[in-house]
């Protein structure tokens, strides 16, 4: 039998117990640490809020200017849905949406978000007593209300603001115009509206 060298023999062995041995798998990669700040991309972002599609748009752009017939035909193109939408934008679409709301069919839905807007805003307190106004003014429809619950939470928000003294004499005569519109939907009661404002009690 042939011999194999001692050398020959170790260097074999040597490469079969690596070749037969699994290599250590690699330690995974470590993360980097997020950074404290802000990329400039992000800071772009934060600096430029996002526009609203509705300052553009044909339809509320025509019915800005004091035509009833171009805010009768945004409300019927956008609906009560449409409009409450606006209102969170900034003025003049947030404008235009008050002032078209009357016209929408299905305007009573806006009675509830109204009012809750009437207690967070009160820089536009008058604006939204207006609305509030012209949406409960309207003549009631011959239907199901659509939102019982919401002209009830908007008529106890005007209430509150025609009770209020410290609020503007103006306000609170508003509030009580708008509470009896309401009062007429059978969504405020008559006996809880202020009468300090009405002219036999001045």
């Amino acid at each position: 039998m042939r011999r194999i060298a001692p050398i020959a023999l170790t260097v074999a062995l040597a490469l079969a117990a690596c070749t037969a041995s699994p290599r250590d798998p690699l330690p995974p990669p470590v993360p980097s640490p997020p950074s404290p700040f802000p990329t400039a991309s992000a800071l772009a972002s934060a600096a430029l809020p996002r526009e609203s599609p509705r300052l553009h748009d044909p339809r509320w752009r025509d019915a800005r200017d004091e035509d009833p017939l171009e805010k009768a035909r945004l409300a019927f193109a956008v609906g009560a849905a449409g409009l409450i939408a606006g209102i969170e934008d900034p003025d003049p679409v947030a404008d235009t949406a008050l002032d078209a709301l009357p016209y929408a069919e299905d305007a009573e839905i806006a009675l509830g978000p109204l009012g809750d807007l009437l207690q967070r805003a009160p820089l536009r307190r008058r604006r939204l007593l207006n609305a509030i106004l012209g949406v409960a003014g309207q003549p009631p429809r011959q239907r199901e209300p659509l939102d019982l619950e919401g002209a009830r939470r908007c008529g106890e928000a005007v209430l509150a603001v025609a009770a209020d003294t410290t609020l503007p004499r103006e306000d609170r005569a508003l509030a009580v115009s708008a509470a009896r519109a309401l009062a007429e939907r059978g969504s405020v009661d008559r006996t809880r509206i202020p009468a300090a404002l009405d002219p036999k009690a001045r």
